[in-house]
Parts: structure tokens; sequence; C-alpha cells
């Protein structure tokens, strides 16, 4: 029988879930408390015990989608059983489908809450947290697969993924993606993104006998 601890666990856990569905499907400025609490099943009241505002329910939100991404991205690097293509390829994948659901608002505000600006820098702590140790693990599976050159240090990867995520959560980046036009737009963009991203992070193996004397 599960506990009162437990139950509150699993409650508010429930909780983010919905959110995340409304938010996603709807934005965050769209989704009202009311609409959370009522698809969760709980009063509002109920509600604001484990979240004192919808600010704060949304930047938990984003807080998990980072948790549970590096989680599910972290099981495809560990399978001895994929290639290595085939991780980037289920990464792209998963990383796509995300942003096809994802309402343009709520993408604003989970760029945002990872630049900080909700008050707490607890969701860019989290991400730069485990960077390392996901990114490291990837470029080992790309190394011994042959896909990423020995050109390419661990250093210089690690530098292109922080001018990555910097440059598109930048107000400039944000104007190159234009969250505020058409869905259509803003889907084919961070599918692009998304495409650039992993593909320009394996680098390209030698295939020529001039690249391949330079390596020698």
């Amino acid at each position: 029988m599960a506990t009162n601890q437990q139950r509150k666990q699993h409650q508010r856990q429930h909780i983010l879930q919905v959110a995340q569905q409304l938010f996603t499907r709807d934005g965050f400025k769209a989704t009202h408390i009311a609409t959370i609490a009522a698809a969760a099943d709980v009063s509002q009241v109920t509600l604001y015990k484990y979240f004192d505002s919808k600010l704060i329910l949304g930047h938990q939100v984003v807080l998990a989608m980072v948790t549970q991404g590096y989680d599910d991205f972290q099981v495809y690097v560990d399978d001895p059983d994929l290639s290595y293509q085939e991780i980037v390829q289920k990464m792209l994948l998963g990383s796509q489908q995300i942003t096809d659901d994802l309402h343009p608002d709520f993408y604003r505000f989970i760029v945002d809450d990872m630049q900080g600006k909700h008050g707490t820098d607890e969701t860019m702590v989290t991400y730069q947290a485990r960077k390392h140790h996901f990114w490291g693990a990837v470029i080992q599976r790309g190394r011994q697969a042959g896909m990423i050159t020995d050109r390419l240090s661990d250093d210089a990867l690690m530098m292109y993924l922080d001018m990555f995520v910097t440059y598109v959560s930048s107000p400039a980046g944000q104007q190159m993606i234009d969250v505020t036009s058409d869905d259509t737009h803003f889907q084919a963009m961070t599918e692009q993104l998304n495409h650039l991203f992993f593909y320009g992070f394996i680098g390209v193996p030698p295939t020529t006998k001039e690249e391949t004397a330079h390596d020698n």
C-alpha cells in the first residue's frame, strides 16, 4: 500500500504531466491554472499546495523536461545493440517529435526559463550539470564507431554544443526562428536546426586520399 508521501509524490507528478501536455498544446499564456486543475482532476487549492504559482509550475515542467530528455537519450547511448548512426537518428527523431508538438509560446517560455528569466537559474544549472557526462558518452560512442573524426577534439565539440545552444536561445536566434509566425515556419525551422545540430556534431570521416593523408 502506498504511503501518504508516495501518494503526494504521485499526485505532484501527475499535475506536472498534465500541465506539460496543456502547455505544449495550447501555450503557456493561454493555459490557466483552473484548466490544469480540472484536467488533473484536483482542486485548485490542491494544485497550489504543490506549486505556489503558474510560473513556478511552468518552471518545474521545463526542469522535468530537461531531466527526462537526458534520461531518455542516455538509454540510447548506453544501448550496445544500437549503432552510432541509430543513436543519432533516435535522438534526432525524439527531438523533432518534441518540437513538432510544441506550441511556439511554450517554446519561448522554455527558452526564457533556460536563460533564468523566471527568477532562477535552476534549469540551466541542471542542464550544465549533466551536459559533460551525456555528451562525453555520445562523443565516445561516435569515436568508437569511426563517425567522429580525430580532427575534432572533445573541447571543440563541447564548444560547438555551447555555441549552438547559446545562439538559438539568444534574441537574434529567436528572431531567425520567429516563434511568433505561423506554425509551419516554426516547425520547419526547428526541424532544420535539429538536423544541423545532430549531424553537425557527428563530423565527417575521411573520404578522400588527401583527407586520409592529412589525418596520418
